[in-house]
């Protein structure tokens, strides 16, 4: 783009999908052929979201019901911390939605099982999609899902809170993980009670976890499995620790508590939290929740160098068609429209993060919003300090990554000590792997 304007329960539900045909009713008070989606006439479309992004969507499909009067799409929005279980009972009962929003973390899991539709050899046109964000649909040699935007991890600042303390928004060109402890301690005492410097980083897990793994050299996991060890893990543990310990972020209870929230619930978004783990993408519903106020920084680093954040892009999320949907030509056909049009573009704008397909991005420019605009000029700033992309996460990924959440509970509950509950996940997630 020219610059500036120019769950446990997937793994587990999925085990027994050899054949998905005839598992039960396909669409609510539907019909029972096995199709394994809908076949009533109406696409169902299942996404997770937040205010903005349900009421973007909404419109969109609108939009294109306008366009196409024979065609039906019955939205099914859920917020991410019900999402997976829901869509896993859906496939284990054969009542899969035609269109799923799919996350990189499940993408594997999914198009192993035979549950999404390969769009390689589909209507859907790719010819102006960045190679790059083509790639990441990809699994194997099948192209799985459409990249519906794309993001960075981030930390996000609400500098009424800094200002509350009294304390300077950090240099995020060269700050370290040391400072962010130390400036998110200074918020907290500087601030009334239930209001804390960071988030949790530890109980809110990746990217973070993702990002300090790389900056010690490791990968959560690689093309042989998992790419850390327990000692790295541990230093991780620690960090999560020392945050707690400090009071720079919330005490254990309260920070789980938090990774089941919404956005618009979260202690940073009701502005009681000076910062917050996110996808760049997210800025656009923080920044409404807080006025357009929001902050968006690069995460810190173990040398307080830009370079070795070693951040990188990411598919925010995808859209994906379920294989054995009755409409697979009416909900590609869709789909194509969602990433492709320009009329799309610009309804969705950045909220699902900067659009894949080059054109649209362009197209979209006039019409983003101030909140559009910090996300996507994040995007262009670091442009050149990317890391290598992550290899993508394998089938039992989830899994590895709901051991790692409940192991770093019990240290931050005092159930166990880093060193112990860092070998003991390390186990864990290795028999996930298989």
């Amino acid at each position: 783009m020219p610059s500036r304007r120019t769950v446990l329960a997937v793994p587990l539900a999925l085990a027994g999908l050899g054949g998905l045909a005839a598992c039960g009713p396909n669409a609510p008070g539907g019909s029972s052929g096995g199709s394994g989606a809908s076949d009533s006439g109406t696409l169902r479309f299942a996404w997770w979201g937040n205010t903005v992004r349900d009421k973007a969507t909404r419109d969109a499909i609108s939009t294109y019901h306008s366009a196409h009067p024979e065609v039906s799409i019955s939205d099914e929005p859920t917020d991410w911390s019900g999402y997976w279980d829901k869509l896993a009972t859906q496939v284990a009962g054969g009542d899969v939605p035609d269109l799923i929003q799919m996350d990189e973390s499940y993408l594997s899991e999914y198009s192993s099982r035979g549950i999404l539709l390969d769009l390689k050899d589909s209507d859907v046109d790719t010819s102006e999609f960045d190679p790059s964000a083509l790639d990441a649909g990809m699994v194997d040699d099948g192209l799985f899902a459409l990249n519906a935007g794309v993001n960075a991890p981030v930390l996000l600042a609400n500098p009424d809170v800094f200002d509350a303390a009294g304390v300077d928004m950090p240099d995020d060109g060269s700050w370290t993980w040391k400072e962010l402890v130390e400036m998110s301690a200074t918020i907290t005492k500087g601030t009334p009670d239930g209001t804390f410097g960071v988030q949790q980083l530890g109980a809110a897990g990746d990217p973070a976890l993702s990002v300090y793994l790389r900056q010690l050299g490791a990968e959560k996991f690689t093309d042989d499995g998992l790419g850390f060890t327990a000692e790295q893990l541990q230093q991780w543990m620690e960090f999560a620790l020392e945050l707690q310990s400090t009071g720079a972020a919330p005490g254990a209870s309260v920070a789980v508590e938090e990774t089941g929230k919404s956005v618009d619930q979260t202690l940073f978004a009701t502005g009681k939290c000076g910062l917050q783990l996110a996808w760049s993408n997210q800025v656009v519903s923080n920044d409404t929740a807080l006025g357009g106020t929001v902050k968006v920084l690069r995460m810190p680093s173990m040398t307080g160098k830009a370079a070795d954040v070693k951040l990188w892009y990411k598919a925010s999320m995808y859209f994906a068609v379920a294989a054995r949907s009755a409409q697979q030509g009416a909900a590609t056909a869709f789909v194509d429209w969602l990433v492709n049009s320009n009329e799309a573009g610009k309804i969705l704008l950045a909220e699902r993060g900067v659009p894949a397909n080059l054109t649209v991005r362009k197209a979209i420019e006039g019409d983003l919003t101030d909140s559009d605009l910090k996300a996507v000029d994040f995007i262009e700033a670091i442009a050149d300090e990317l890391g290598e992309s992550p290899v993508i996460t394998p089938p039992g990924g989830s899994a590895v990554n709901d051991a790692l959440g409940r192991h770093m509970e019990d240290v931050l509950f005092g159930r166990a000590k880093p060193a112990d509950a860092s070998s003991a996940a390390l186990t864990e997630a290795q028999g996930q792997l298989g």
